[in-house]
Parts: structure tokens; C-alpha cells; sequence
């Protein structure tokens, strides 16, 4: 098995869909697209997309995502704070127990790395 993983947008196929589950969804009818990388393992890789809406974000102490924005628009409000707001060009790294909203502004694609911890 090669050790050599890569990814080519051009030839990413058909996304993987999703939507954030009824219990997270607090406005709109966000749709995410996922085309990964590497999905196995203690460390997940690849590019996400998704459509305006707002969606809670509830991280457990167990992974630390970071994530490199190159489309679009978002604005991410942790509980008790002020909204914060990141659009293409920006580096975002989410902590473990992060607690908070994600809210998609304009139609959004990042890159990802999520590492378990």
C-alpha cells in the first residue's frame, strides 16, 4: 500500500452529502459536501463545502481541527463570545471543547485537518 496520499480537485468525483442533524440546526437548510482525503485513522484530510444556514458546533476534548478557508465567507460565535468572522485567505484552527455556532455567510470551501487527539 502506497504511503504516498494525494489529492486532486479536478478529479475529486462525487461529494459525500450531508446536513447538520434537526437537534444542531438553528437557521436556514445548510448543505455539506465532503470530498476527503484521507478519512481513516487519528488524522482526517480533505476539502468541505457548504451552503448558507447556522449550525451548532459541539467539539469533545478528543480531536483539534484546523482548517484553511479558500471560498466564501463564515463567522463562527463561541459560546459567550463574540462573533468572529473568516472568509478566503484565512487559517482557522477550532480547539478541543469548543462550543459555539457556525454560521455560513456565502457558500464556503475549506480545506481540513482534523487530528485526534
Amino acid at each position: 500500500m502506497s504511503k504516498l496520499k494525494y489529492f486532486r480537485p479536478s478529479d475529486a468525483g462525487t461529494p459525500l452529502v450531508d446536513r447538520p442533524s434537526p437537534e444542531r440546526l438553528v437557521e436556514g437548510n445548510p448543505e455539506f459536501r465532503s470530498w476527503p482525503c484521507r478519512d481513516t485513522g487519528k488524522v482526517l484530510s480533505g476539502i468541505w463545502a457548504a451552503t448558507p444556514g447556522v449550525h451548532k458546533v459541539e467539539r469533545d476534548e478528543s480531536g483539534l481541527e484546523q482548517f484553511y478557508i479558500f471560498e466564501g465567507e463564515i463567522e463562527l460565535t463561541e459560546d459567550g463570545g463574540d462573533p468572529q468572522r473568516f472568509s478566503a485567505g484565512d487559517l482557522v484552527v477550532i480547539e478541543p471543547k469548543f462550543r459555539g455556532t457556525w454560521r455560513t455567510i456565502s457558500p464556503v470551501k475549506k480545506i481540513y485537518f482534523y487530528v485526534e487527539l
